[in-house]
């Protein structure tokens, strides 16, 4: 049996090295669209694996707060 835990981690590094290599591939240049599909990976990867947690997801509250702010930049600029 392969721990949940290992399993977590080479699924969310495979999503995350084929989000940068397909982006990457397509010409895509903007950090925030690399952001936020890794955003998408972390979290779907989470919900996926519910990975063991001691305290509070620090880097899931991270990773939502700055694409709380890039969704915030682009809605300005679009009504600005």
């Amino acid at each position: 049996m392969v721990d949940k835990q290992k399993q977590y981690l080479v699924t969310l590094s495979l999503m995350l090295v084929s989000v940068s290599v397909g982006l990457g591939s397509l010409g895509e240049a903007r950090l925030e669209v690399y952001y936020s599909l890794m955003t998408v990976c972390y979290f779907a990867a989470s919900a996926l694996f519910r990975p063991r947690r001691r305290w509070f997801d620090v880097v899931g509250g991270s990773l939502f707060l700055g694409f709380c702010y890039i969704v915030l930049v682009k809605v300005l600029e679009i009504i600005g």
